[in-house]
């Protein structure tokens, strides 16, 4: 796949890739952000998929946050396709600091502020009000806002070495969504507009400054997996109305 020129020089084509289901809540009910959590089988399985598209549409870097389950997916695609990765630790997700490890109940009683952390992480929730202040800070760790102000340099860092060549950088929802924000000039407390399904691959187009468009959002994803796996699908009927179905 070659980049388009954007008029003032070749863009990079960027896949933004979030990692594959991770183990959270684990067994004890407890929600993470920086503690290593494996993927799921189904996660391996759909980071796969993701490999299949970028080997596909020809990437040729790999970039990836270091956290494990990241990293993980990214080894994943990095077998596929036959890229190595690189890593760096300003695309890691946000920090949740001393919430890392929380359950429900320990913020309904502690930090209730916080609660939406859950709803738009794990809950699929859709109004504002189900998703966190971008300005809102973690006890101890960090806030969307600050999170994106060390993760879009590294975008634009990114972007401007791949002039005119595709690449991938596999990282987590917030920062995925809030590099889609930069790219589209949008102002990042719009960031929860994004839906980032675990194993999306979008695309961008970007120049130096990391500016462009978007081109596609959650593509290689199971339908299942849309809209927080709220679609009403329906199961293919065995059989057509007044006759087998032999085809």
């Amino acid at each position: 796949m070659t980049a388009p020129d954007s008029g003032t020089g070749p863009c990079a084509l960027v896949f933004l890739v979030r990692h594959g289901q991770a183990a959270v809540p684990d067994a004890e009910g407890r929600y993470f952000s920086k503690t290593p959590v494996p993927l799921t089988p189904a996660g391996e399985q759909h980071a796969a998929l993701a490999g299949e598209l970028l080997r596909e549409a020809g990437v040729e870097t790999i970039w990836a946050s270091d956290l494990l389950r990241a990293r993980q997916t990214a080894e994943i695609i990095s077998a596929a396709t036959a890229v190595p990765v690189a890593y760096d630790r300003r695309l890691r997700e946000v920090d949740c600091g001393h919430l890392d490890g929380s359950r429900v109940e320990d913020l309904e009683r502690e930090h209730p502020a916080f609660l939406p952390w859950i709803a738009s992480g794990y809950r699929q929730g859709f109004a504002a009000s189900d998703h966190l202040d971008a300005g809102l800070v973690f006890p101890g760790g960090e806030s969307v806002v600050t999170a994106a102000e060390r993760t879009i340099p590294a975008f634009q860092q990114i972007s401007t070495a791949s002039a005119g060549r595709c690449v991938a950088i596999v990282s987590h929802a917030w920062v995925t969504a809030a590099i889609i924000c930069h790219v589209l000039r949008i102002p990042v407390d719009h960031y929860y507009r994004f839906g980032m399904a675990n194993a999306g691959v979008s695309l961008v187009r970007a120049g130096a400054d990391g500016r462009g468009m978007l081109d596609a959002l959650n593509l290689s994803v199971p339908l299942q997996a849309l809209a927080g796996g709220a679609l009403p699908l329906r199961e293919r009927a065995a059989h057509r109305k007044g006759g087998l179905s032999g085809r």
